[in-house]
C-alpha cells in the first residue's frame, strides 16, 4: 500500500528473503521502457507532523542507550524541536537504510543493499522532537 502506483522494486528487494528474489523471474510480466523513479525524500514543514505515508523522510541518530546484551533504544531526532511525530496510536513506522556501502556512483548516490523494517516506537503520546525505537539484534559486535 504504500508504493501503490509507484515502482516498487526497492521496496521489495528490501523487505523479501533471497528464496523470494529467486521465484521473482517466474512472476515477471514486463519491464517499464521509461525510468519512473523519482527521490521521495522532501524538506520538511515544521508546522506540521513529521511522518507522510507515501514520503520517505530523514532523521538524525542522536543516542544509543543499552538495555541488555543484544538490545538498544535508539533516539532519533526530528527535524524541529517541537515536532510531532504524527503516528496514530498502535500504528508502525518504516525504517531504510543502505548496508554495506561500497561506493557512490556517479550522480553521488549511495550504493548498497537496502534494508527496510517496521517499528513500533517507543513514544508518549505527545512526545515531540524525536522517536525512540527498542531494536534488537543478533550480532554481538555491533558498534555505534
Amino acid at each position: 500500500m504504500l508504493v501503490s502506483g509507484e515502482d516498487a522494486t526497492e521496496d521489495f528487494m528490501a523487505i523479501h528473503s533471497s528464496d523470494a528474489k529467486k521465484r521473482l523471474a517466474d512472476f515477471h510480466i514486463g519491464s517499464l521502457l521509461q525510468d519512473i523513479r523519482t527521490k521521495t525524500f522532501e524538506e520538511d514543514e515544521q508546522s506540521g507532523p513529521f511522518l507522510h505515508p507515501k514520503k520517505w523522510k530523514k532523521v538524525v541518530l542522536v543516542n544509543v542507550k543499552d538495555v541488555s546484551g543484544n538490545a538498544k533504544i535508539f533516539r532519533f531526532s526530528l527535524p524541529y524541536q517541537e515536532q510531532e511525530l504524527g503516528l496514530p496510536v498502535g500504528q508502525h513506522v518504516y525504517v531504510r537504510l543502505r548496508r554495506n556501502i561500497a561506493h557512490q556512483d556517479n550522480a553521488g548516490n549511495e550504493q548498497g543493499e537496502l534494508v527496510q523494517r517496521a517499528y513500533t516506537p517507543l513514544l508518549e503520546r505527545r512526545t515531540k522532537g524525536f522517536i525512540d525505537m527498542l531494536i534488537k539484534y543478533v550480532s554481538s559486535t555491533y558498534q555505534p
